[in-house]
Formats: structure tokens, sequence, C-alpha cells
């Protein structure tokens, strides 16, 4: 009895190994047609076998050269990089896209591989204190698409990206300039807030950034200059933190320009 139950339980734990573990489709470019080829590459990706999936679109762009099917493996070979994640497959799906892109430029899928690239580098991006040479390189990307599909379908979602990571560069400045003006640098402070807020979009702004600006420039005896500032951040954000000190430091430094000069 006991040994029938083991061998029970052997035969299914080999099911259950088969079912996890299928046998792999023998790849025959001269029995199989390019669409079959691709179908079975796209099965792969969407079972997360990137390996696999990589295998069939190769065999299909390598085998096919005048196949509509052709371009479609290039990008699914690309995404299946993309799609197993991590900063070295992030990588090689950089270059694949790049090499699409450089082989198709007038494909509609070209714009795709454009804005892949973007999200490659944005998904290698550094928190905000940290080096932002990813951020940087995702920025010039997402730009690529804006400019060269002005009118194409990732238009929207590029631009979103794009003020996304102008959210990190910015937030990276503000925290170097926080740090001047901790340790009794202001002007070092509102050199770097007034360089940020010039160079990144009004839509990523913080009330940090004009709070810290007003701040520092109040401690240089800047009154006019800093008193605009606090009229600004108490104008635009009058429910954040910070706001009873802008009060305080305008009733204090701005009512009158003889008082708030001496």
């Amino acid at each position: 009895m006991k040994f029938k139950i083991a061998i029970l339980i052997l035969v299914c734990l080999a099911l259950f190994t088969l079912s996890c573990h299928p046998q792999t489709i023998h790849l025959d470019p001269k029995k199989m047609s390019d669409k079959q080829l691709y179908d079975i590459g796209m099965k792969y990706l969407n079972d997360n076998d990137y390996e696999r999936a990589r295998d069939a679109f190769k065999t299909v762009y390598e085998n096919f050269p005048k196949s509509e099917y052709r371009i479609l493996a290039r990008i699914g070979y690309a995404d299946s990089y993309y799609k197993e994640g991590r900063d070295a497959n992030w990588t090689l799906a950089i270059q694949e896209y790049q090499d699409f892109i450089s082989l198709f430029p007038f494909s509609p899928k070209a714009q795709y591989a454009q804005l892949q690239m973007g999200l490659c580098y944005y998904n290698m991006m550094e928190k905000p204190d940290r080096d932002q040479t990813q951020t940087k390189k995702a920025v010039d990307e997402f730009k690529k698409v804006l400019d060269n599909y002005p009118n194409g379908e990732y238009y929207k979602k590029a631009y979103e990206y794009l003020l996304k990571c102008y959210s990190s560069l910015a937030e990276h400045e503000f925290q170097i300039a926080r740090y001047y003006e901790r340790t009794g640098r202001p002007m070092a402070a509102v050199e770097r807030i007034k360089a940020l807020l010039k160079s990144y979009p009004e839509s990523v702004h913080q009330p940090k950034y004009i709070y810290t600006l007003a701040k520092a420039l109040q401690e240089l005896h800047q009154y006019p200059e800093s008193c605009t500032y606090y009229e600004q951040f108490l104008k635009k954000w009058p429910t954040t933190d910070h706001v009873s000190d802008a009060k305080e430091a305008q009733t204090k430094y701005c009512k009158g320009t003889n008082r708030a000069s001496q």
C-alpha cells in the first residue's frame, strides 16, 4: 500500500513538473510560416518566457527578410528585454530599439521604439538625491518623441513622462540648494533655485522651492525681491506648509520699502 502511494506521488510530481515546464517547440522556418513563428514568439512573450520568445522572433527576422512580420518580430525581440526588466536587460532593450529605428526609420513602429527607449532609461532612474544621468538620458529620448512625432499616438505619454523626469531633476537641484541654505550659503541657494525655476516648466514647481528662495533672499537682506516671492508663495499655495512663517516674514519685512531696506 505504501509503495502504491509512493508511486502515485511520483506520478503527480512528474505531471506537475511537465505542466510547469512545457516542451520547447522546434522552430523550423522550412516547415512553419512567418506568422506561425511570430505567434509562437508572442505566446512565449505573454507567458514571460523571454528566451524562447527571442528565439522565435529571431527565427522570423533572420529567415523571412521580406515578410511583414519581420518588423513586428524585431519589436517583439526588443520588447522581450524590456519586459524581462532589470538594468542589464533595459540596456539591451535600448540597443535593440535603437537598431530598429535605424533599420526602419519610417515604420509606424519607430515612434513606439523611441518611446520605449525613454521608458528604459526612466526605469533605471535613481532617486532625486542620487546621480541623475539616467534621468537626463530619459529626457533626451522623450523629447525626441515630441519633436519627431508631434502628432503621434505616443506624444501625450511621452510628455507625461517628460514632466516626471523634470520633477526628479528639479528636486535634485532643490536638495542641493536646500543644503546650501542650511549651511549658511544663501547666495548659492538663491542661484540654484532660480536656475531650476528657469530650467523646468512651472507645472513641476513646488511651493517649497519658492518659499526657500524667499527665505534665502531674506537672509541676504534683499527684502523687495524676497517679498515678491513670499507674495507669490502665499497667493499660489495658501494652505501648504510654511504659510504661517511666510506671513510672519511678510509682516516683518514687507510693510514699507524704507523699513524693509534698513
